[in-house]
């Protein structure tokens, strides 16, 4: 199975570095695609982003083990046992979609990283709910978290205080799937959604969040796998594979 992951990410305005940070692992016959958004009140939230990227990624590489969501789940706990106790004061929202096949896709997520599909026609369409004080039902419409102040208070997320399992959804690839932070989702347009993905550049506005999305496409075939960015050697993209997996590209 190929897969081509195309990773676009700009740094906002409300810390010096970008927290917001994308992972892939390929293995053999399926891949494991991570987006996290650290916080921009802890003071080493973007650290903490990193540390669990690489985490999930290089497990994921170096096991054989059946990815389901009771096994996620028992590796963010093991992360957390780590992680928590050097960053009592940092979270992160992420989401993490392993891809076992077209119509096998599994995604964990908490926090406020939001999972889509994207048409050609119709944009974006959202397929999660950020976990938020905007959702507490789970059920309100995009739109209108957006223009919520409680959205940016989080009911679940990767914190110090305790562990907190996430939400998980089954779908599949019908087309391109998208995993963004709230930065791209909530303030962006949806026209300026589609330039950013693109390439094209996005001002970004006083006090705008970091904002990154990651477009998941399956190749047919046997093609390699190919991993591609906007920047050059983007510092927050952490890309692993197995020896027996097919080659990526990262251009």
């Amino acid at each position: 199975m190929g897969i081509d992951v195309n990773w676009i990410s700009q740094a906002g305005k409300r810390t010096e570095d970008n927290r917001d940070w994308g992972g892939v692992g390929i293995r053999a016959d399926n891949a494991l695609c991570v987006v996290l958004d650290g916080s921009t009140t802890g003071p080493n939230s973007g650290e903490l982003a990193r540390q669990i990227t690489r985490e999930l990624i290089d497990w994921y590489v170096a096991s054989d083990e059946e990815v389901t969501a009771e096994t996620l789940a028992g590796r963010l706990r093991q992360i957390h046992e780590t992680l928590s106790k050097t960053h009592p004061r940092d979270s992160a929202s992420y989401m993490i979609v392993h891809i076992q096949s077209p119509n096998a896709v599994l995604v964990l997520h908490a926090g406020d990283c939001l999972l889509g599909r994207c048409d050609e026609k119709i944009g974006i369409e959202w397929l999660s709910r950020p976990n938020t004080l905007a959702n507490v039902t789970g059920e309100t419409a995009i739109a209108a978290i957006v223009g919520s102040p409680a959205r940016h208070r989080l009911t679940r997320s990767f914190r110090a205080k305790e562990f907190m399992l996430p939400d998980e959804i089954a779908t599949k690839v019908d087309g391109e799937l998208v995993v963004a932070t709230d930065g791209f989702w909530a303030e962006l347009s949806s026209s300026d959604q589609v330039r950013f993905m693109e390439g094209q550049d996005i001002p970004m506005t006083v006090g705008g969040d970091d904002r990154s999305v990651l477009r998941i496409r399956l190749l047919d075939g046997t093609q390699d796998s190919d991993v591609r960015c906007v920047q050059e050697t983007p510092h927050n993209l952490y890309v692993k594979r197995t020896s027996q997996a097919a080659g990526y590209q990262a251009r």
